[in-house]
């Protein structure tokens, strides 16, 4: 695939830092779903910790496929799903640059 590049790695490492700088603050409240309360053990879902925690997993797995789980070491494997994490998640940011978006096929 063309344009997967060290420079998409090194980027998206950047915006997940700044998601763990932007919520390190913030109290449960805020990210929480209205009527959600943070003693709710379904709060933990929401946490933006988990999904830190998921996407620099996805990018270690992408540097060494023997971290990826074995359900998923096929698409973890591929560069497909780490340019779907910088589009889904980070398209909007500067930076960001069409080339790294996934293939359609």
């Amino acid at each position: 695939m063309p344009g997967m590049t060290a420079e998409l790695i090194t980027w998206l490492h950047e915006q997940i830092d700044a998601d763990e700088a932007a919520t390190a603050d913030q109290p449960p409240e805020s990210w929480l779903p209205e009527g959600l309360t943070p003693d709710n053990p379904l709060a933990a879902l929401y946490a933006p910790a988990r999904a830190i925690t998921t996407k620099r997993d996805l990018l270690t797995a992408w540097r060494d496929p023997e971290h990826a789980d074995p359900g998923d070491h096929d698409a973890l494997r591929s560069d497909w799903a780490v340019r779907v994490l910088a589009l889904t998640s980070y398209s909007d940011r500067p930076g960001y640059r069409a080339e790294w978006a996934p293939d359609d096929e």
